[in-house]
């Protein structure tokens, strides 16, 4: 093909490889879904989902991938620093809204800063945890799977629960 002619079907500025796709039938397609769905899966499942102003999250430290995390910056910074872990469908949650309000007025006075959440070196959060700022997550603390965080977790520390209390430190020496 010469530079302007465009196949049948191709669109202005369309590669040939979508022209392609265009024609194809049903069952083709869903041959390429099953062998693009593992790779789009691990890509979606490594990259923060982010509520809020992505400036205010700060991961220019964390060296670990991310498992399908939410993130809420609407009311404060998230800083996750380098070591960090996370299990599957962990959620920090910047964000509140005053329960004494209603409606519309709820919605808007969703305040837009002092519920900062950080994450220090090396923490490990299971899967299901839910981080609600503000909250500052010790050095190498560790949050079972399932726990509500709702305030300071102390450096070394395990804590489990809904809320999350401390139950021992990360050495085995009972609290």
């Amino acid at each position: 093909m010469e530079k302007g002619d465009r196949r049948v079907g191709q669109r202005a500025g369309e590669s040939e490889f979508l022209a392609i796709l265009r024609t194809a039938k049903k069952k083709e397609l869903n041959a390429l879904a099953k062998l693009l769905m593992p790779i789009m899966a691990d890509l979606e499942l490594r990259q923060p989902r982010i509520w809020g102003d992505r400036s205010r999250l700060h991961m220019e430290a964390a060296t670990v991938p991310i498992n399908d995390l939410l993130v809420n910056t609407r009311s404060g910074h998230v800083t996750i620093k380098q070591d960090c872990f996370f299990g599957h469908r962990c959620m920090l949650l910047t964000g509140t809204h005053d329960y004494k309000k209603t409606g519309m007025n709820r919605l808007n006075a969703v305040p837009d800063s002092g519920r900062d959440i950080v994450l220090e070196r090396g923490v490990w959060l299971g899967s299901g945890v839910t981080v609600l700022g503000p909250a500052h997550i010790g050095e190498n603390a560790v949050v079972a799977a399932g726990s509500l965080v709702t305030k300071d977790v102390a450096a070394n520390t395990i804590v489990a629960g809904r809320p999350a209390k401390p139950i021992q430190k990360t050495d085995g020496t009972k609290l």
